[in-house]
């Protein structure tokens, strides 16, 4: 999927947000902010930088500012967030990294849930200042107790690569090829191959295929043209091609899509430097 800057802002003196999901699933996003969620019921995956963890209950994850990430709760799962400006920590991260972004144990954090929620709610800049104290402690704690490594400056090119090289695509996706990204990423076709497996979680080609079928379905509810015209303009080489790919993501041929289909199932179309919320409509914040 299109990954996407999520921008966050706090309304108050505390730079922290709190919140629980049912259900949640998300996009692929990243954002300058530091993340923390632990699962209260159920289970979760989260796909941080292309490798998938699995979540048990109590578990918890610490998500490093800019990482490319997507969460997804299994069945009636409750997930806990704390989302908070990195810039106040930024001494406790800006040159180490945890090595693995499983924490080792719980930190309190169901109770520290609490009582952050709690003081988020009060008017004092007391309440405000104890929550981004409290969140510098929790920091501390954790890079005190958990494995570190120098951090890795990655985010200067790779991902910022990766990241300019999908608008790129979302740009000129009817006459694009492995070539033409490969190219972009300044990479060998069989390394880029490997390298966009491992960020985006699916082949070139298949992402490939979900911005043009995209592109296809805007210009089915919109355009007067025919199928065949609608296949060719964005990149499809055969109406049965056309046809066979619509079909394998949509589930429907492109005669018989139901006019409220709705797009974001495949992703959404802004571009990265954009705010947008990656969350799916069927989650419920509590």
């Amino acid at each position: 999927m299109i990954v996407n800057r999520e921008s966050r802002h706090y309304p108050g003196a505390a730079h922290v947000w709190v919140g629980k999901y049912k259900n949640l699933t998300n996009l692929p996003h990243w954002h300058p902010d530091c993340e923390i969620f632990f699962v209260e019921t159920g289970s979760a995956a989260a796909n941080i930088d292309g490798k998938i963890y699995e979540l048990g209950e109590g578990e918890s994850v610490f998500i490093d500012p800019s990482a490319i990430h997507q969460i997804k709760g299994g069945e009636s799962s409750t997930l806990a967030f704390f989302i908070f400006d990195s810039i106040p920590v930024r001494d406790i991260v800006k040159d180490r990294a945890l090595r693995s972004p499983i924490l080792s144990c719980d930190y309190g954090l169901p109770a520290l849930f609490s009582k952050i929620e709690a003081e988020l709610k009060e008017s004092d800049p007391l309440a405000a200042r104890s929550v981004n104290n409290r969140i510098e402690r929790l920091m501390l704690d954790i890079f005190l107790r958990e494995a570190t490594q120098e951090r890795i400056r990655k985010e200067n090119f790779m991902e910022t690569r990766y990241k300019l090289l999908l608008k790129d695509i979302d740009e000129k996706y009817a006459d694009y090829t492995i070539t033409d990204a490969a190219r972009f990423a300044a990479l060998s076709e069989s390394y880029f191959s490997k390298f966009f497996k491992r960020m985006a979680s699916m082949t070139f080609t298949q992402y490939l295929n979900l911005v043009r079928v995209e592109k296809a379905i805007a210009l089915i509810h919109k355009s007067e043209d025919t199928v065949t015209k609608i296949a060719i303009s964005c990149g499809f080489g055969t109406i049965r091609n056309f046809n066979r790919v619509f079909r394998s993501i949509t589930g429907y041929s492109p005669k018989n899509l139901p006019a409220s289909y709705n797009m974001l199932s495949l992703h959404p179309t802004c571009a990265i430097e954009d705010t947008f919320d990656p969350t799916s409509s069927d989650s419920v914040l509590i």
